[in-house]
């Protein structure tokens, strides 16, 4: 896989994402490459040019260890608009050493990846505390992950990785999304059902999100289920998949792409930014940075901070 590397201004970006407090994403660019990724919409990066070269920010832990002496200690969400375990971690390292910098100082860290590589780094995760490790799987359907990820690990592997993450000590989850519009009732009860066996504490689960352009043209080019169908045949799944966990005795929750943020940073209120681009309200797409400035009733729902370049 061809990289780049390129300068590192900042390492840690303030993220909108429930959970996490800030964001470190080590590369640009995705070699999984799966279809309904939103990423490079996020980024502005053409979505041919995603996985063909992957930007690399190799100085991204020592610009770590300086920002990490300074600023606000809070949960790290570890990547947010790539997958720090794709292929070329292997070679490079850059997330391991990054994790060696995170452990040193002791501030807690939630990985999301959807490759096994991260158990490799299981010796660094057991140190540092409130470390955890999830797993983007969407299906248990082998089929459905051929659909829509080809270029990832097999489900499989995923769920074998968790089991050692698990059974090392490191609290370890399942992010299942996007559901597929055309999974089937049995691919959601086999998926609690391997999250369970594999000692997942937790199953946060997402429908599939579009963007207005190419990715909306290909999601509806690869899916079997019409646009007007896919809402309810997603919360059908969703309402399977949260009995099938509760069955499982594992926790279910839906997951939330937002969370508050202070009013104009003077702590004197909340507004809604939630990290979704705004699909129906060009002004703020146009005047991102307009948002902080408006009144809670007048935040778009759909609003986006196109300032941070993590936001999912």
């Amino acid at each position: 896989m061809p990289f780049v590397e390129v300068p590192v201004r900042g390492a840690l970006a303030p993220s909108l994402l429930a959970g996490y407090d800030w964001a470190l994403n080590p590369y640009r660019g995705c070699a999984f490459d799966c279809l309904y990724c939103y990423a490079p919409d996020v980024v502005r990066v053409e979505r041919e040019s995603w996985a063909e070269t992957i930007f690399v920010k190799r100085a991204a832990p020592s610009v770590l260890a300086r920002e990490l002496k300074r600023k606000r200690k809070g949960v790290i969400g570890l990547s947010t608009v790539t997958d720090p375990y794709q292929p070329i971690e292997k070679e490079l390292e850059v997330t391991r050493r990054c994790l060696e910098v995170i452990a040193r100082a002791g501030w807690p860290v939630s990985v999301l990846t959807k490759s096994p590589l991260v158990t490799r780094d299981l010796d660094i995760l057991r140190k540092i505390p409130g470390a955890e490790v999830g797993f983007s799987i969407a299906t248990s359907s082998e089929g459905e992950r051929k659909r829509w990820e080809p270029s990832c690990p097999p489900i499989g592997a995923r769920f074998e990785a968790l089991r050692q993450v698990t059974a090392g000590g490191v609290r370890g989850y399942v992010f299942a999304g996007p559901i597929f519009p055309e999974s089937s009732p049995s691919a959601v009860v086999g998926l609690a059902a391997q999250a369970a066996a594999a000692g997942a504490f937790e199953v946060v689960a997402d429908s599939m999100h579009s963007r207005p352009g190419k990715l909306a043209a290909l999601i509806d080019r690869n899916s079997p289920v019409a646009p007007a169908k896919r809402a309810e045949k997603t919360g059908a799944l969703l309402s399977a998949l949260e009995a099938a966990c509760a069955a499982e005795g594992v926790p279910f929750t839906l997951a939330a792409n937002w969370k508050p943020r202070a009013l104009n940073g003077g702590g004197r209120g909340h507004h809604l930014v939630p990290a979704r681009a705004a699909e129906k309200d060009p002004a703020v797409l146009e005047q991102p940075r307009e948002v902080a400035r408006l009144p809670a009733a007048l935040a778009h729902a759909l609003a986006a901070d196109a300032s941070l370049e993590e936001f999912d």
